[in-house]
């Protein structure tokens, strides 16, 4: 990537401001590591003032930008179509280097000539239970082989982790959907693709998010997503493969074991009572993939990722049947 700074296309960065603190440090990052083609930062702000953002426009490359609501789509949309430039890049807050991220992302956009381009997603962990939980979030036993998770070769794919996109993609797509909120990306650049747009993954564009620290915060976690998944799916009926249908049946048929099981068990068709021993056989499978997935951890660390692969597969699932739409953010 060592091109003259007048060679790299003209970005525009949007930071959504739902924090005040947070979005002035992030714009303050930007400016002390520029891209090193022509910028500018739009500061996405919730209606209203904006306290603590407003001194940021003192610097030409930045501006405040207001948008109707405090939503995430609402924010990103309102910069997004304010840009002045034909790339478009919302920046994540503890992602990775962004600078680098969109130097690689922009390098790989003229390239290819793709309409989005963004990488995988990595979480990681500090304490104990977190690295159990990350290994498990990074795995392909967790929820399916996908490549903007699991990381594969460059090519085009359904989805990536998004750093660029370009303008007119977005404004053909119609922006962000605030209705999918736990699901913007992946719902944003479904449209892209239906258009004929194309989606490009660099796994080298890793980007990095703090995992789950308790099994409790996993299963939150998973249940909405499972939830956001089931509204993406009643909307874009052909988005439901095998990797989405497979939890949500898991847990259906983990139920219908243990109520045959039960029945059985009270004699009334004592063959059901045979069907309590699929949770077990359920959670042996599991076990064993998490011993192939935790090669080289410590005992304690493997039997973490065991449950961790479980509260992931069942909390998804269950979010999926029977989880109430989440607000909007």
């Amino acid at each position: 990537m060592a091109q003259a700074p007048d060679s790299w296309p003209a970005v525009s960065l949007i930071v959504a401001a739902e924090d005040a603190d947070q979005a002035a440090a992030a714009a303050a990052e930007l400016l002390a590591r520029p891209y090193p083609g022509e910028f500018e930062i739009l500061v996405a702000a919730p209606p209203g003032p904006a306290d603590g953002l407003e001194q940021l426009a003192a610097d030409p490359r930045v501006a405040v930008v207001h948008a109707q609501t405090g939503s995430k789509a609402a924010l990103v949309n309102a910069a997004a179509f304010a840009a002045r430039y034909e790339i478009l890049s919302w920046v994540r807050q503890g992602a990775g280097n962004w600078a680098e991220l969109l130097q690689r992302a922009v390098a790989a956009m003229e390239v290819t000539g793709a309409d989005v381009v963004g990488g995988s997603w990595m979480a990681f962990g500090l304490g104990s239970a977190e690295q159990a939980i990350s290994r498990a979030l990074n795995s392909s036993v967790a929820m399916g082989p996908r490549p903007s998770r699991a990381g594969v070769g460059k090519g085009p794919v359904d989805s990536v982790r998004m750093v660029v996109i370009r303008r007119d993609a977005f404004e053909r797509a119609g922006g962000l959907v605030g209705d999918f909120a736990g699901a913007r990306d992946w719902e944003l650049q479904h449209r892209v693709r239906r258009a004929g747009g194309m989606v490009w993954l660099d796994p080298a564009l890793a980007l990095r998010g703090r995992t789950p620290g308790s099994a409790a915060a996993l299963a939150r976690l998973m249940f909405r997503a499972g939830a956001w998944r089931r509204r993406v799916v009643a909307a874009h009926p052909k988005t439901l493969t095998p990797r989405y249908a497979l939890p949500p049946a898991l847990v259906a048929g983990l139920v219908l074991a243990l109520v045959g099981g039960v029945t059985g068990g009270l004699g009334v068709g004592s063959w059901l009572f045979a069907l309590a021993a699929l949770p077990a056989v359920y959670a042996l499978v599991v076990a064993l993939a998490a011993l192939a997935v935790g090669r080289g951890l410590r005992l304690g660390l493997k039997i973490r990722l065991w449950w961790a692969v479980m509260v992931i597969h069942l909390s998804w699932g269950a979010g999926f049947l029977i989880g109430r739409r989440p607000s909007a953010k």
